[in-house]
């Protein structure tokens, strides 16, 4: 079975890097940098941009652009450019993990429907339970229609605003062992876990009993799981900066980086792409979940957060720029809703990421961006000092904006139809 596991592994890879025939035309390659030069070129006419891109080294920026064409029957064929991109070069991705985790949330539930549970949903309430000190008991959430929590509600919160609680949940539903193993599966092989969100006490080896049910029965109950074995970050470069607090006092030394969590753009392109457009990924990359959640994430992931009503954010406090790195990152104005980014990001350590399928209904555009840049001009990290306002959100910002310029002009033989996108953010 293991022989197996890395037999498939491999040849995705293969497929991925070279495409395939089966594809008709469409193609996972990289294509070198082409009208992404063309784009930064004009990128360096900004002042910030200009800086990060003459520094990449210190910037530590990686950009993925890819773009989609249409043939005549609407299916998409895909060819990606890349910038300073290194797949084995680690960078912290903070909230991006959440991405796989809600995806291998709802799979793992599709799982259990068929594996005797079929009453088990993304709206079924669950009780988290304590067996060790480390451990929370959980089974209200003012914030949650029925005032319990479930898998979809954590979903939202992801989304939305980028919750750093409800991740955590979904870990005690699937277990390191069972995120990292699926993730390596489909082919997603510079990415994995080891740590949860905000919890540095928590021994993340174990996973917290939970029972989920209906008012007058339970549905399904799984058992506090350990982990079979031991993961590490198989990343290079894990140290960052010259330095670090920890608590009060300034360690000169870089900062340590390897028991953190790893998420390679490279992996976060992919996945974008597969989420968005299933049926043009490789079937083992896909994620098995139903029609239904997948317009469930699409929705989570297209929206404002004014939009979630359950809970509800207010727009003073989160405009629609939150979490939107890339195209609207600058503007904290109540947007149009004639550009959405259906997108995941990540924000910590001084590092901001975006990964994003962005389309624009009024001039018929779509294309997937995926970007990050280290803002921490002084290497010191946890200081609560880092250059987000001044260097990195203005950035993604300019870079989405001017790959979209790029789009508007490109000549294309089909144009997309959108309808289905606009009626998902409806």
């Amino acid at each position: 079975m293991r022989q197996l596991l890395i037999c498939l592994t491999f040849a995705s890879f293969l497929f991925l890097q070279n495409g395939c025939s089966r594809l008709k035309g469409s193609s996972f390659g990289r294509y070198g940098s082409g009208p992404l030069a063309d784009i930064l070129k004009e990128l360096r006419l900004d002042t910030v941009s200009r800086r990060v891109l003459d520094n990449k080294a210190l910037y530590e920026v990686q950009i993925i652009y890819t773009q989609i064409d249409r043939d005549a029957e609407g299916r998409p064929h895909f060819r990606s450019y890349e910038f300073n991109v290194d797949s084995s070069r680690y960078f912290y991705p903070a909230s991006m993990m959440k991405l796989p985790y809600a995806l291998l949330s709802l799979e793992r539930i599709r799982y259990l429907q068929r594996s005797g549970f079929p009453a088990l949903t993304k709206e079924t309430p669950y009780r988290i339970d304590s067996l060790r000190p480390f451990q929370q008991v959980f089974e209200k959430d003012s914030t949650s229609p029925s005032g319990k929590p479930n898998i979809a509600h954590d979903i939202r919160q992801i989304f939305a605003v980028s919750d750093n609680i409800a991740p955590n949940r979904l870990c005690e539903f699937l277990g390191i062992d069972f995120i990292n193993e699926q993730l390596a599966g489909k082919g997603f092989t510079r990415t994995g876990m080891l740590k949860r969100y905000s919890f540095p006490e928590r021994d993340n080896r174990y996973t917290s009993p939970m029972t989920f049910y209906k008012p007058t029965y339970g549905v399904y109950k799984q058992g506090e799981i350990k982990s079979r074995q031991t993961w590490t970050n198989p990343q290079h470069n894990t140290t960052k900066g010259r330095g670090y607090y920890q608590g009060d006092s300034l360690i000169w030394k870089p900062f340590d980086m390897s028991g953190k969590n790893w998420f390679a753009l490279n992996d976060m392109e992919k996945m974008i792409r597969a989420v968005m457009f299933p049926n043009e990924a490789p079937e083992q990359m896909r994620f098995q979940i139903t029609d239904d959640d997948y317009a469930f994430v699409h929705r989570q992931m297209g929206g404002w957060p004014r939009e979630c009503t359950h809970p509800k954010y207010l727009e003073s406090e989160y405009p629609d720029n939150y979490c939107k790195f890339l195209w609207f990152g600058e503007d904290k104005g109540r947007q149009s809703g004639a550009v959405r980014s259906f997108n995941k990001i990540g924000e910590a350590y001084g590092t901001l990421t975006d990964a994003a399928y962005i389309v624009d209904f009024a001039h018929q555009v779509e294309f997937i961006l995926a970007a990050t840049i280290l803002c921490n001009a002084d290497g010191v990290f946890n200081d609560d000092k880092y250059d987000y306002e001044q260097t990195g959100v203005p950035f993604l910002a300019r870079l989405g904006q001017a790959v979209w310029r790029y789009e508007v002009d490109r000549p294309r033989q089909f144009r997309p139809d959108l309808t289905h996108w606009k009626e998902v953010v409806k």
